[in-house]
C-alpha cells in the first residue's frame, strides 16, 4: 500500500513535484536515473512514523515540470532541491540517496553541510566512479540525443527490460521486480516530448566525476552521523566504493553489506533497508 501524495511547488527551477508522507524531523529522499519519487514507496509507508518523508521528482524526471532550456546537470539538482527545502520553510533534514541521486546528496552537503542532520547512502556514484564504467555506453547514447527515446519504448513494451541480458537484470535481482505498471510510472514522462527527452538526455550526459572529485575535502569536513548501505553484486557501483564513503565521513558507521543485492535493492529489499534506516535514526 502507497502513503505517498504528490504535491507541487513552483520554484526558480520549475514546477517540482514531490511526495510527501508523515509528520515530525524531515528526512529527504532522492532517486536515481530514469526513476521518480515513487522509487521510496516503501520507504514512504515503514517510515513515515519516524519522520516526515519528502522525496522530489528530479529535473527531468517524474511529474516535475521545467523549461525547455533549464539547466538539469547534478550542481542544479542539488540546488533545486534546497530551494525546494527553502519554499517547505524546512531548514535541516536527514538525507538518503540511492544511484545518482546519492551523488547529488553528496553535493547537497557541500552547498549546505550544515542543514544535514544525518546522511544514508546506498549503491550510488562516488569519488572518480561516476559515471561508471559499465554506464559509458548509456551516457554516450545520451550525449547522441537517442537514450530518452530508448527508455520510452521500454514503457511501451516492458518485456524488452526485462529480457535476458537486459537493464532489469543488472539492477534488480528478480527482474519482476520491473513490474509494467512501475516501468509505464518511471519511463514514460522521460519520453513525453521533444523538450522532455532533451532534459533526461542532458541530464544523464552531463555525468563526470570531476563534480565528485572536487569536493572530496567537503566530504571529509562532514561531521554528522553517516551510514552507508551497499548491495555486493551491483556491476556499477563495486562494494570499494562504500568502504571509501565510510573513510571519507568522519562520523561514518561500519559499511552494511546486502549479499546479492544490487542497485535497485532499496525498492527489492525494503525490509531490510528500512531496518537499518530505523535503527540509525533511532540512535
Amino acid at each position: 500500500m502507497e502513503s505517498q501524495t504528490t504535491k507541487f511547488e513552483t520554484t526558480s527551477f520549475g514546477k517540482i513535484a514531490y511526495s510527501e508522507s508523515g509528520d515530525g524531523d524531515v528526512a529527504v529522499f532522492v532517486h536515481g536515473l530514469g526513476l521518480s519519487s515513487h522509487f521510496w514507496r516503501h520507504q514512504f509507508a515503514a517510515l513515515n512514523g519516524k519522520r516526515r518523508c519528502i522525496a522530489p521528482d528530479l529535473m527531468a524526471h517524474g511529474e516535475t515540470e521545467i523549461a525547455a532550456d533549464q539547466d538539469v546537470s547534478f550542481h542544479v539538482q542539488a540546488d533545486m532541491i534546497l530551494d525546494l527545502l527553502d519554499k517547505l520553510n524546512i531548514e535541516t533534514f536527514d538525507l538518503v540517496g540511492n544511484d545518482s541521486g546519492g551523488a547529488i546528496a553528496q553535493l547537497m552537503i557541500a552547498k549546505a553541510p550544515d542543514r544535514v542532520r544525518s546522511l544514508v547512502l546506498t549503491n550510488c556514484d562516488v569519488q572518480n566512479n561516476w559515471p561508471p564504467v559499465a554506464l559509458g555506453e548509456i551516457r554516450e547514447a545520451a550525449r547522441s540525443g537517442v537514450l530518452a527515446s530508448q527508455f520510452g519504448k521500454f514503457a511501451e513494451t516492458p518485456d524488452l527490460f526485462r529480457a535476458d541480458g537486459s537493464i532489469a537484470e543488472l539492477v534488480y535481482e528478480d527482474r519482476k521486480m520491473a513490474t509494467d505498471a512501475n516501468l509505464r510510472r518511471y519511463l514514460a514522462p522521460l519520453n513525453v516530448d521533444a523538450d522532455r527527452r532533451g532534459a533526461f538526455d542532458r541530464y544523464v550526459g552531463h555525468q563526470d566525476h570531476a563534480q565528485l572529485t572536487n569536493i572530496e575535502a567537503d566530504l571529509r569536513a562532514f561531521d554528522a552521523p553517516a551510514l552507508i548501505v551497499w548491495g555486493t553484486d551491483d556491476v556499477f557501483f563495486p562494494t570499494k566504493w562504500a568502504y571509501w564513503l565510510q573513510g571519507t565521513f568522519p562520523n561514518a558507521q561500519p559499511v552494511i553489506e546486502l549479499e546479492g543485492a544490487k542497485l535497485f535493492f532499496p525498492e527489492e529489499r525494503a525490509e531490510a533497508l528500512n531496518s537499518h534506516i530505523h535503527e540509525f535514526w533511532s540512535a
